[in-house]
């Protein structure tokens, strides 16, 4: 289901990049946690997870617009990726890459199938603007599922 660069990958110096959640600190006053990023232990280097880069990109914009100083916001409030991987890692009981992928599969589908739950339950209820709030969830994991889908 996914590429094998989900969970690592190559860094630029050689080293090898592991996922992991991560804080960071937008102009040195917010907290932005659970972040997904891939770090890499041979030198240091993180990057975020391209499947959140646009969710990240967009409370950046928010938070230059309204942050405050000494705030806290996680990033799993606006990006469903974010949200499944913050739960994922939290339960995760595992040995390794495999095992945590395959929980990672698993948390997808899950989070798939609920938002699909509640855009039907949106669509009886006649709520056009929740059937586009849980379309525009939904399409997160969707549309990033398809493209990093082998």
């Amino acid at each position: 289901m996914w590429k094998d660069d989900l969970l690592e990958k190559a860094c630029s110096c050689g080293g090898d990049m592991t996922i992991h959640m991560h804080t960071l600190v937008y102009n040195t006053k917010i907290k932005i946690t659970d972040v997904p990023v891939y770090n890499c232990e041979d030198c240091s280097r993180y990057e975020p997870l391209p499947a959140i880069k646009p969710a990240l990109g967009e409370l950046v914009q928010q938070l230059g617009r309204e942050g405050t100083a000494g705030s806290k916001i996680s990033l799993a409030d606006g990006s469903e990726w974010a949200f499944v991987l913050k739960e994922t890692f939290s339960k995760f009981s595992g040995e390794g890459l495999p095992e945590l992928e395959a929980e990672i599969r698993k948390a997808v589908q899950s989070r798939i199938d609920l938002l699909l739950d509640i855009y039907r339950f949106a669509a009886d209820s006649e709520d056009v603007e929740w059937m586009r709030e849980t379309g525009d969830r939904l399409s997160q994991l969707t549309l990033r599922s398809t493209q990093i889908a082998k």
